[in-house]
């Protein structure tokens, strides 16, 4: 079988991210109709269904996700060849806006080996001013941000998923037995301010009464809070892989034996921008890769 045209791959590859052919129109400066005739007449020619249509919704059939890595992977290797190949071009700026934990104690260790990787981007990180904020800059290019909500949202893609867990400095529990959950109302609880609710979800879940939960120490962002925990203050509800580095050291430890976790899900959200879409293309499959990287 003769490969499909380029054309149709770079189309299905939009549509694929985005899951949605108007996202992947508007990116792509083609109409919603061309987008479509494209995907069917490679879906014809393969003899296999790529996208689930549902109504105003489309999802990748397991045959469609198998195939839109494999097509990433090769345009990412067809763009770096070109780009070593042909002459220079003006650097790349791309913008990602994140928790300054998500900043700091995640990307800020990888960003020597993302500049070695890819030279010709200049990555540009804003955080926010507290946890939990949402508006957001039309300027920003990636955004990684937490939400409860689970039905597909246009142009936005799960992350990762983090196991959110009370920790604490060893020396702070050193004098205590293992700890049952109704046992942490004997302590300091240190609380986040964007994330309030974490607190009470982890009583609920843990069958405590959420009035019952002990006020304390109230940060505005998780580096404060880590800084707070590692100084003996009291517990606070980390999330990894954020706080990992401090559990590998041994300056953070889990506070039960047994998993008492929480869950929430990071997305990505990324916005069309056509003067630099193969920029930005680069840094979402480099988060991603980063993602699903052992722990």
């Amino acid at each position: 079988m003769r490969r499909p045209r380029l054309n149709a791959l770079r189309t299905f590859e939009a549509a694929g991210r985005k899951l949605s052919f108007s996202l992947a129109a508007d990116e792509l400066n083609i109409t919603q109709a061309a987008v479509s005739q494209q995907i069917r007449q490679l879906e014809e020619y393969l003899g296999d269904a790529l996208f689930v249509r549902a109504h105003r919704r489309i999802s990748l059939t397991v045959s469609g996700r198998a195939y839109l890595e494999t097509v990433q992977e090769a345009l990412e290797r067809l763009d770096n060849v070109t780009d070593q190949l042909f002459g220079t071009r003006p650097d790349q700026v791309v913008t990602i806006r994140c928790t300054s934990s998500v900043a700091s104690l995640w990307l800020a260790p990888q960003i020597r080996a993302f500049q070695r990787a890819f030279p010709e981007i200049n990555l540009h990180i804003r955080t926010l001013e507290r946890e939990g904020e949402t508006n957001t800059p039309s300027s920003t290019d990636l955004e990684i941000f937490v939400s409860a909500k689970t039905e597909p949202m246009p142009g936005i893609t799960p992350l990762l998923t983090s196991a959110i867990t009370p920790v604490a400095a060893p020396r702070y529990l050193k004098n205590n037995p293992p700890l049952h959950a109704p046992d942490i109302l004997n302590f300091n609880l240190i609380h986040i301010l964007g994330y309030d609710d974490d607190w009470h979800r982890w009583f609920r879940t843990y069958h405590l009464d959420p009035l019952r939960v002990p006020r304390g120490l109230s940060a505005d962002s998780s580096l404060f809070a880590i800084d707070a925990a590692l100084r003996g203050d009291g517990i606070f509800l980390g999330r990894r892989p954020f706080i990992d580095a401090h559990l590998e050291t041994g300056e953070l430890v889990e506070v039960f034996d047994t998993p008492h976790h929480l869950k929430a899900t990071y997305f990505l959200r990324q916005r069309g921008n056509g003067q630099n879409t193969r920029g930005i293309e680069k840094v979402a499959r480099w988060l991603r890769r980063l993602a699903e990287a052992p722990v």
